[in-house]
């Protein structure tokens, strides 16, 4: 249970709200005729119940391909944000998301006269509902794809204003990189100029981690930080991000120096 309950801290995070419009799909006042054709699917091993659950569900490609044509900015740096019930959020790349198969389930097939089956979440018993963010391949890489639950609406917004003040100014190939990495697995738990997540440390202000951390030794630290502290929440990435990933990521957080 405290995996799970560690899994789901770490992908929410809660950014600034910013003023720009964008394209929103309010799961609960969405006319019927908005919503794609649902459909029954099963999912092999759910993160949740940790067991097969077939749902019914509508596919989120149908939902997120309409918010991009109603967008007017480029979608190549674009993330959906995904909004829970009481607040929390969590983000996902736009163009991983249509590489895969999501659905946003309303109903379990297995729950008796009910929608849903509870589960203990931290000390409660709750359920997935209203809607439930799952993925029919259970092999893919939970930082990308994750499977937030109680959802109301889906958003797409660009990137750089979503992040705000965490986004580089450097035009930097490299640096661009490193900063599409940090989104993407560090910034639910790491802050960069108090924008991001609050599980870890802010990794800009007062001074930037890179300050007072060797190249060789943060990269260890970000492929592998249990090795170095044994205590850490940090999760192991070393199967996920490769050397040269790190290092963009150390290149996009010197270049936050100056920001």
């Amino acid at each position: 249970m405290y995996k799970l309950k560690t899994f789901f801290l770490l992908i929410l995070i809660s950014p600034h709200v910013f003023a720009d419009s964008y394209p929103d799909f309010n799961l609960l006042t969405a006319p019927g005729n908005q919503f794609p054709t649902a459909s029954k699917i099963t999912i092999y091993k759910d993160p949740v119940y940790n067991s097969k659950k077939q749902y019914l569900s509508y596919p989120l490609t149908g939902i997120i391909k309409s918010l991009a044509k109603q967008s007017t900015k480029s979608l190549s740096n674009s993330v959906l944000v995904f909004t829970a019930a009481d607040g929390y959020k969590v983000t996902m790349s736009y163009q991983d998301a249509l590489l895969e198969k999501g659905y946003i389930a309303f109903k379990d097939l297995s729950a008796k006269n009910a929608s849903w089956i509870e589960f203990k979440f931290g000390g409660k018993r709750i359920t997935p509902a209203p809607y439930y963010l799952v993925w029919a391949n259970p092999k893919l890489d939970k930082w990308r794809y994750p499977s937030p639950f109680q959802l109301t609406s889906i958003s797409l917004q660009s990137a750089d204003s979503y992040f705000s003040s965490a986004a580089p100014v450097s035009s930097n190939t490299k640096v661009k990189q490193g900063f599409s990495l940090f989104s993407r697995y560090c910034i639910r738990c790491h802050s960069v100029n108090h924008t991001g997540g609050n599980l870890g440390p802010e990794l800009n202000q007062p001074k930037n981690i890179t300050d007072y951390y060797t190249v060789q030794k943060l990269t260890n630290f970000i492929l592998d930080a249990p090795s170095v502290r044994p205590k850490t929440k940090m999760p192991v990435f070393k199967n996920i991000i490769n050397n040269e990933e790190a290092l963009a990521i150390q290149l996009y957080l010197k270049a936050m120096k100056s920001k």
